[in-house]
């Protein structure tokens, strides 16, 4: 289908435009400043609504109205100037359909249906919903061919996506746990639902979702990660800079040497579309963070994978080279933490520079050298990078337990130093790629997770991503997060290196 986007570059509207192209539909956007959808594989209009007319929808099948304003007095009669406006235009194209991002103001607020949502907003802030009301009540009485959707009373832009929602017309929908919610992700999908299926013409209806993580497709576990809504940081993220957007609109041609030629397309801040060579295309969720100014760390995982399979990216703009690791675990039914990691090298086809025979590459600058790494205030830890093979970690004196000394997990640490499967990748000069593998903790029944580390040494921070499993068997609860951390380097006696590892022979 053909879909217009009126206001795309707003909050709902930059979801449902992404919700409506991930679908395979072609979609044409307008807004007042082009700049802000540069690189984004829409056709773009840079026009106000109140200059649109009958020409700018033609060829189209729907039309989305995301039009929106301040949240204040002055600003808000707008939006019924704006509907008075789009009823003149679109009372003219009888077999385009103009669906209203709207408001949940003019919903009952329950099935009694003795009062408006609108009664409960204070006083101060009715300016907006008020107006959008009286707007809703002009488009119910033209001859438009419309759809007006109303979100729930909690209305959500950082909510996960989770597919699922329920639906009303005219009362504010609820979720299981009773709440009147719905994210701005779930209203997108819901939205694009409705232009496909067609069942609320010349109606309005509203829809609720889950407010809660995203169920994780290989276990009945709530999953804070990146196919859901977290609440806070997570684990190791206390002191995790922002994530990046900037590879928004972008696209790579990736020349593995594996052999499998790769493309990837960022279609938005948040989701990418990943085609291997052979295989059929993976769209979904990532995330992602800088190292440096040209360095990029991105994170996805393949949803319904089984079993579960991670992809982290360094993206090297300055070299044009990139590294994979790919990381598969929940593979053994006889140990569940289980994971393992492998290291693909390779390059990035830029349009008019020849293919570098360069590469990233393993090495061992960091052996001999520990660091200490600060998480957050209550966690902080030393990597001692004694063996290329390995990582070994230990404790500064003076580390904050939050409710004391975990005593039995300190002997298990004296008992079983913590040694792990470990990859060094040298990036360029002072960035360092560390890949650890925790398949001795998973062996022994303990949370088995990939970590891998993206190091500055000169500024001694880092980015990363933990993924697979915490907790211990049998209740393990599925991860994968982008973590950060500051560290300075510091001196070694020798002694932890020189202990045996318990795990070989």
């Amino acid at each position: 289908m053909k879909i217009g986007i009126i206001g795309a570059s707003g909050k709902a509207g930059r979801l449902i435009a992404a919700e409506a192209s991930l679908r395979g539909h072609e979609v044409k956007v307008f807004v007042r400043d082009a700049k802000k959808l540069a690189g984004k594989s829409y056709t773009v209009v840079e026009k106000d609504l109140f200059s649109m007319d009958a020409s700018d929808f033609d060829g189209l099948d729907a039309v989305v109205n995301a039009f929106g304003t301040a949240f204040d007095p002055l600003s808000a009669i707008q939006h019924q100037s704006a509907m008075d406006h789009l009823i003149k235009v679109f009372e003219t194209l009888p077999n385009i359909r103009l669906l209203v991002v709207g408001g949940a103001a003019s919903l009952y607020s329950d099935k009694s249906k003795k009062s408006l949502v609108l009664e409960s907003v204070p006083a101060e802030w009715r300016a907006v919903p008020e107006n959008m009301a009286a707007a809703f009540e002009k488009l119910k009485k033209s001859r438009v061919n419309w759809t007006y959707f109303s979100p729930a009373i909690n209305f959500d832009a950082e909510g996960g996506r989770t597919r699922s929602y329920t639906g009303d017309d005219d009362i504010a929908a609820v979720n299981s746990a009773g709440e009147s919610y719905i994210s701005y992700r779930d209203y997108a999908f819901a939205m694009v639902d409705e232009i496909e299926q067609k069942k609320h013409e010349k109606r309005r209806f509203t829809a609720a979702s889950e407010n809660s993580p995203i169920i994780n497709l290989n276990a009945d576990k709530p999953y804070y990660g990146i196919l859901g809504k977290k609440p806070q940081f997570e684990g190791m993220s206390r002191y995790r800079s922002p994530l990046n957007f900037e590879l928004a609109g972008k696209k790579f041609t990736l020349l593995l040497d594996n052999g499998v030629k790769t493309s990837v397309h960022f279609i938005s801040e948040d989701m990418l579309v990943w085609v291997e060579s052979g295989n059929s295309s993976y769209t979904g969720y990532y995330e992602c963070a800088k190292i440096d100014e040209i360095t990029y760390f991105v994170n996805f995982e393949f949803a319904d994978s089984k079993p579960r399979v991670n992809n982290t990216v360094v993206l090297d703009l300055e070299q044009n080279l990139i590294t994979l690791v790919r990381t598969k675990t929940s593979y053994d039914p006889e140990c569940p933490a289980l994971c393992d990691s492998a290291c693909i090298f390779g390059a990035i086809a830029a349009p008019g520079i020849p293919v570098s025979s360069k590469r990233h590459t393993y090495t061992s600058d960091l052996l001999g050298k520990r660091i200490h790494w600060h998480y957050s205030p209550e966690f902080e830890i030393i990597h001692v990078y004694y063996s290329t093979s390995y990582v070994r970690v230990t404790f500064p004196d003076g580390q904050a337990w939050g409710d004391g000394p975990p005593e039995a997990f300190l002997a298990e640490m004296e008992r079983y130093p913590y040694d792990e499967k470990t990859v060094y990748v040298k990036i360029k000069d002072n960035i360092y790629l560390v890949s650890v593998c925790e398949q001795n903790m998973a062996r022994r029944g303990l949370g088995g997770n990939s970590l891998v580390f993206l190091i500055d040494t000169e500024r001694v921070h880092d980015i990363g991503r933990s993924f697979g499993v915490t907790g211990t068997a049998p209740e393990f609860m599925p991860e994968n997060y982008i973590f950060g951390a500051y560290g300075d380097f510091v001196h070694s006696d020798g002694i932890l290196e020189a202990k045996k590892r318990v795990y070989a022979d």
